[in-house]
């Protein structure tokens, strides 16, 4: 049986309608395929620049806590000598926290991008980075506490020395390897643990 088709009995105009209306979807399928591949694109990397900022970040807000432990005061000599050493040593201090309490504020709101995207697990990896930043703050309190700052007249401060000890030994940076900088570099640590795996090569 010979199947033979002229080429005058077919439908062109059928035919032609058949192609485009395949090319159409073609090109549809293409741009849906394209468009997810650009969403994902997209996300990876504005998870990756998210994260990269949280860890560049994390390690500004410890280097600030480090910079409000420093012994290094300088004082203003007139302040001094007019006998206001304790104020101007509480101004110097106040000026390193809120350099911290600006650092990590703007950490913060990193966390705060980092629980939508990865939920809880992403914001507890900060927990212990805000305890060191809360202790600090509570312990330059006690220092000047101790040091009658907030002492009303008549009043008496327990000033015993482990107290104070136990005080100076968070509020002064020994060295890297004193206990509260093993602290807050363990804290920045769990941030890192977190995050480093969310940061990939381009």
């Amino acid at each position: 049986m010979n199947i033979c088709f002229s080429v005058s009995e077919i439908n062109w105009s059928l035919t032609k309608d058949i192609i485009s209306i395949l090319g159409t979807i073609a090109a549809v399928g293409i741009g849906i395929y394209g468009l997810s591949t650009w969403k994902k694109q997209l996300r990876g990397t504005s998870e990756y620049e998210l994260a990269k900022k949280v860890l560049v970040k994390s390690h500004q807000v410890a280097q600030a806590i480090q910079a409000v432990r420093s012994p290094m005061l300088f004082l203003n000599k007139e302040e001094v000598e007019a006998g206001n050493s304790l104020k101007e040593e509480q101004r110097i201090y106040d000026e390193r926290l809120n350099h911290l309490f600006s650092e990590w504020s703007e950490l913060a709101t990193l966390r705060l991008e980092t629980k939508i995207i990865w939920a809880s697990g992403a914001d507890q990896a900060f927990d212990d980075l805000e305890k060191t930043v809360k202790k600090i703050r509570s312990e330059i309190w006690l220092h000047f506490w101790l040091k009658g700052a907030y002492r009303s007249p008549g009043a008496t401060v327990d000033d015993n020395p482990d107290r104070v000890a136990a005080n100076d030994a968070i509020v002064y940076l020994i060295s890297d390897e004193d206990d509260f900088s093993q602290q807050i570099y363990a804290a920045v640590k769990k941030v890192e643990q977190y995050f480093q795996n969310k940061v990939r090569s381009e």
